[in-house]
């Protein structure tokens, strides 16, 4: 290996886990630009961003010693980020993916610990693997209107916890899942990818209803699982409202090598080769069965995977009033520099879409 490869590698891990992608999942503004400073000269990504998270759980045992309880919860919650970002060094399931992701989990399960918010782990068996997510609720709360809310090929449920909290502040609840192909779902419950990736993502329909006694379910489906969010929303008519974050309308095989292994993995595959068929299925027309909820786009001008415009495909005959587009002319990849306002902005949308 030349001496330029690693640094290439390293460039092409910190552009697609960038700064400000790393605060809106978590992590503090200083762990982040430690991250990408420290990693130049770390003997790895993974080790690099577990060193991070080593330190955060230091602090948050420290904190829970002397008896503060929010500042630990901060501390487990940004070490669970950090390690979300340590796991994704790796696009292949393996074993040091998978205890990564587990302490990632851990760190994740003691925060909630501490939290001011309501939150429960959640899952469903699938066709014979099983379904992972988080039920999110504010304090006191009683049933509420439910969003469920999931990410893409390698941001999942516990990164969107600001979101989470975002749509409690609004009065409704939230789920934080993982679909097929994603998160705990795909490592430990061993569900993956499929044409009927809808069906699965009902079964967390089936649960917000349960949960919320039958109040109005939404959808927010971030990066790739926009897609999903659509694809969804058009086959349960259960579904009263529909967001969709930086999607590409239709599945197709990734420009760079990093997002192509990344959707194999999804599909439980070593490559894209075998799996035309089913992304071929993985494809929305609205000129053929059209969104008719309440749908939300959300776009950036400076988002590089999804350009400007493309997801005006998801709003083709749509014409519900409450429908509409939310435009950040700078915004990167789901808009990920400018996060709370994003979080507030879709909450409140989705409140106002429910008559809350």
């Amino acid at each position: 290996m030349s001496t330029s490869e690693p640094s290439k590698e390293i460039e092409a891990l910190r552009r697609a886990m960038s700064i400000t992608r790393m605060v809106d999942y978590g992590m503090s503004r200083d762990q982040a630009e430690r991250a990408h400073r420290d990693v130049v000269t770390a003997p790895s990504w993974d080790v690099c961003l577990e060193a991070i998270a080593d330190e955060a759980i230091q602090h948050a045992r420290t904190a829970d010693t002397s008896g503060q309880r929010e500042v630990a919860a901060e501390h487990w919650r940004k070490a669970a980020a950090s390690l979300v970002f340590a796991q994704m060094a790796f696009n292949f399931d393996g074993d040091r993916k998978r205890a990564l992701y587990r302490r990632m989990t851990d760190c994740f399960a003691e925060h909630v610990k501490r939290t001011q918010f309501s939150i429960e782990k959640i899952g469903a068996p699938y066709r014979g693997g099983r379904l992972f997510g988080w039920l999110c609720r504010a304090p006191g709360q009683s049933a509420a209107p439910t969003v469920i809310v999931f990410g893409g090929m390698s941001g999942w449920a516990t990164a969107y916890l600001s979101m989470a909290e975002a749509l409690c502040n609004a009065g409704l609840s939230c789920m934080l899942v993982d679909g097929p192909g994603q998160g705990e779902s795909r490592l430990e419950g061993g569900v993956f990818l499929s044409a009927e990736v809808a069906v699965a993502f009902s079964s967390f329909v089936d649960l917000a209803i349960e949960a919320s006694g039958g109040k109005p379910t939404g959808i927010w489906g971030n990066s790739f699982g926009g897609l999903f969010a659509a694809l969804t929303t058009i086959a349960d008519a259960r579904i009263s409202a529909c967001c969709i974050n930086g999607a590409p309308p239709r599945c197709e095989v990734p420009p760079f090598r990093t997002a192509t292994e990344q959707m194999s993995a999804m599909f439980g595959r070593s490559s894209l080769d075998d799996v035309a068929d089913v992304m071929g299925a993985l494809s929305f027309d609205g000129a053929r069965s059209p969104l008719v909820v309440p749908t939300l786009v959300v776009e950036g001008g400076a988002d590089p995977l999804v350009p400007l415009g493309t997801q005006a495909a998801f709003r083709e005959g749509n014409n519900h009033p409450s429908s509409g587009t939310l435009t950040w002319p700078d915004g990167e990849h789901t808009i990920y520099n400018h996060g709370s306002e994003r979080n507030v902005l879709v909450s409140r949308w989705f409140a106002e879409t429910f008559s809350l």
